[in-house]
């Protein structure tokens, strides 16, 4: 009804500015324009209502539909075609490191020798914690130091990374990166105290590595 009233206002308007041409010019051009608005307006409401009504006569597609069963996607992670990440967590014991997890048979990290060898070319992410005790008497500055072990007659032993701990009271020093390892190379941690300083147990002092994808 509102529309029509406009529509019967534009009409009349147009009726008198035939003896007022000049003056009611611009009306003439607002009409013109709220006339096409109109025309739109229909078009656009007569295509919606008919892509609604097609679209409700749709059959549904079984595929888009279809929602995976639960517990499918963990399913497909464990599985024994999905790839496994070799990882290794060690922590030290009386006298050596131990491997702080059960060995899996296909894992490339191995514990050999107070040190981790490398059975597969990748790259490996390596963490280090230890948790040194307050110091006693004048021991020398306390330190963590990771080692890529030589290959005999081919490579020489490299310092990966190392820290300093210059605190007197307890703390725990924290080491991270990331390497590029061949077959055949292998990891050691040593940690220089005087008086073995540091505490013992998982929570405490522990390193690993992980190799990461693709494996």
């Amino acid at each position: 009804m509102a529309l029509s009233g406009l529509w019967y206002v534009c009409v009349s308007q147009r009726m008198k500015s035939q003896q007022h041409t000049s003056k009611y010019l611009l009306l003439h051009v607002w009409c013109g324009f709220l006339t096409v608005a109109m025309g739109i307006m229909v078009a656009v409401l007569t295509t919606v209502q008919i892509n609604s009504s097609d679209k409700s006569h749709l059959p549904e597609s079984k595929e888009e539909n279809q929602h995976p069963t639960n517990g499918s996607f963990l399913a497909q992670l464990n599985s024994s075609k999905a790839p496994r990440p070799s990882y290794i967590q060690l922590t030290m014991g009386s006298l050596s490191w131990e491997n702080d997890h059960d060995a899996c048979g296909s894992c490339s990290l191995v514990l050999r020798d107070n040190s981790v060898y490398i059975t597969s070319e990748g790259f490996y992410y390596i963490y280090v914690q230890v948790t040194f005790t307050r110091q006693t008497g004048g021991e020398e500055k306390r330190k963590v130091t990771l080692f890529k072990n030589g290959i005999q007659n081919q490579t020489q032993r490299r310092r990966l990374s190392e820290a300093v701990y210059h605190g007197v009271k307890e703390g725990t020093v924290f080491m991270s990166r990331m390497v590029k390892l061949q077959q055949g190379n292998s990891l050691s941690l040593e940690i220089t105290s005087k008086n073995n300083s540091f505490r013992y147990g998982v929570e405490n002092t522990h390193w690993g590595a992980y190799q990461l994808p693709p494996y």
